[in-house]
């Protein structure tokens, strides 16, 4: 039986407001959540779900995961001109 590999995402779930920030994000935000760099957050689809998010490399030290969900939120709220994030809407992901 082959095993589907899966990659730990740290994300936040896109809901309407957010999709409408994201169509029309602050100038010059759009670069950070394109998709052509790495460095930066992906738009992802989980099932009927989509995220805005990081994904992690395998072995990532997990006393790490606290600075990517404080750097997805940042990211996030560039993007959003200063959009409000609960702790709570970062969450982690099998994808």
């Amino acid at each position: 039986m082959e095993e589907v590999m899966k990659r730990l995402f740290i994300g936040i779930k896109v809901n309407k407001a957010l999709q409408d920030d994201l169509d029309s994000p602050a100038p010059g935000m759009k670069q950070y959540f394109d998709g052509n760099s790495n460095d930066y957050l992906q738009v992802v689809n989980l099932g009927e779900d989509k995220l805005i998010g990081r994904y992690l490399k395998d072995g990532f030290p997990a006393a790490d995961i606290g600075d990517v969900s404080r750097n997805v939120c940042s990211i996030v709220r560039l993007i959003t001109r200063g959009r409000r994030i609960e702790d709570d809407d970062v969450q982690i992901y099998s994808c």
